[in-house]
């Protein structure tokens, strides 16, 4: 088997090897400027470059003037222009170069034209095939497509562990949202059945969510709010701590330290590059790998290191208040319900739990009334002569919250809260009826 596969590797390489690449250039002279006028003139203004070739020998070959230079062969044909409808164009010709030598026709290329440009003073060039161009942009391509899978994936596993399933509309700008509303039908295979909403941002705009989001300050919005509501030194002082927050410290120890915006536009650029199928160079492919080798280290270490993230409690209420007041203004402006399982932010408890789709005109619970529901719950379950003596956490916020009118996102963030603040506890309960251990609440003992 090791044999085989040897065999197989240098089979590749061989092929490789003997791939032929073409270089094909239109040079045209619209006012006589460059005074070449023949195919022959052409071939000894560009022998007279030294600079450009190793040992060129001149030949003709299928009556076409002809450049050898070890590997690299280059052929020139005369374009007819007599007949070229708005334009009297003084001469035309077609260059085309072929090597098997990858490095060798690549260095040829930048060179060979500054020359016809430059001194032997053609107006006008077209590049009209260049494999080089393609080959180098075929080996960018993979770089760029699995660095920005990767990075859809931290950003998914990162805000629906620490915010929840709603995380997009906490999270993103308006304008990217609408950007992605925009391109929803792009995707009618898979979006019927898994999310799709990061496959349909854009390169810049998921490296944006990295570098430019700071918590509660992910919409302009939120930014002029901030700043307007200023009153005291107490408020700036709230401000700043906001944006010195865990949440925004996480990002950039993480990931601003190590230069991730920087490099991210970098290789922004390489990759509108290669959308755009344009020309390119040798160095390009050589800092797209380098890029690439960079960010990839960065979102592999920075997802490592999730789980030891923790909102602090000043961010727990922090976020909770900005969901509350979004929830009103929503219900108020639009008339819109919130529908089950819209936001949940409960740290280890399961993000994957579904609630009914059920429509309530939902509400905020306070502290107040949560502690007075648990109590009444943990009442009743101490009274019951079956085995279940405890308060099922999931039940006991989406069915007997849940049917009384209470937003659940909200109401899991208040439970995050007081777990933090040790009025509450959250616990494993070894259930027989159960394959798994079941999450549940009960107040923390004085």
């Amino acid at each position: 088997m090791i044999h085989l596969c040897k065999f197989f590797n240098l089979l590749e390489l061989n092929i490789m090897e003997s791939k032929e690449f073409i270089f094909e250039i239109l040079v045209i002279d619209p006012s006589g400027k460059s005074e070449i006028q023949t195919p022959k003139s052409l071939l000894h203004g560009l022998l007279s470059n030294e600079k450009i070739w190793d040992e060129p020998i001149e030949l003709k070959e299928d009556d076409l003037q002809c450049i050898q230079d070890g590997d690299l062969k280059l052929k020139i044909k005369p374009i007819d222009t007599s007949l070229v409808l708005y334009d009297l164009i003084e001469s035309a010709f077609l260059i085309k170069v072929r090597s098997t030598d990858f490095d060798k026709i690549e260095k040829f290329r930048l060179p060979f034209v500054n020359h016809l440009k430059s001194r032997l003073r053609f107006d006008h060039i077209r590049i009209l095939k260049d494999d080089i161009s393609t080959e180098i942009s075929n080996e960018i391509y993979p770089l760029i497509n699995e660095i920005e899978n990767l990075l859809r994936r931290y950003i998914a596993k990162f805000f629906i562990q620490k915010i929840g399933l709603d995380w997009w509309r906490k999270i993103i700008p308006d304008h990217v949202m609408d950007k992605a509303r925009q391109r929803q039908d792009n995707d009618n295979v898979f979006s019927g059945t898994v999310e799709t909403d990061l496959t349909l941002l854009d390169f810049d705009d998921l490296g944006e969510i990295i570098y430019k989001h700071k918590l509660g300050f992910g919409k302009q919005e939120n930014v002029l709010d901030k700043v307007l509501a200023l009153k005291t030194v107490d408020d700036l002082e709230k401000l700043k701590a906001d944006l010195d927050s865990n949440y925004n410290r996480f990002f950039k120890t993480n990931f601003k330290s190590f230069g991730f915006d920087r490099k991210w536009k970098q290789l922004f650029v390489i990759r509108n590059k290669v959308a755009h199928n344009t020309l390119f160079v040798i160095q390009e492919l050589n800092d797209a790998e380098a890029l690439f080798s960079d960010l990839k280290e960065i979102i592999t270490q920075a997802e490592s290191k999730i789980d030891e993230f923790k909102f602090s409690l000043e961010e727990q209420v922090a976020i909770r208040e900005a969901v509350t007041d979004q929830t009103d203004n929503e219900n108020e402006n639009d008339g819109l319900n919130e529908t089950a399982g819209s936001l949940k932010i409960i740290g280890k408890i399961d993000l994957a739990a579904k609630y009914e789709n059920e429509s309530y005109d939902y509400k905020i619970i306070s502290e107040t009334e949560l502690l007075k529901e648990l109590q009444k719950a943990e009442s009743t379950t101490k009274n019951l002569s079956s085995h279940f003596k405890y308060v099922g956490l999931k039940s006991f916020v989406t069915k007997l919250l849940g049917s009384k009118g209470y937003s659940i996102g909200p109401t899991y963030a208040l439970v995050n809260i007081l777990r933090d603040k040790e009025i509450v506890e959250i616990y494993d309960v070894e259930d027989e009826l159960s394959y798994y251990p079941v999450k549940a609440i009960r107040k923390a003992k004085e």
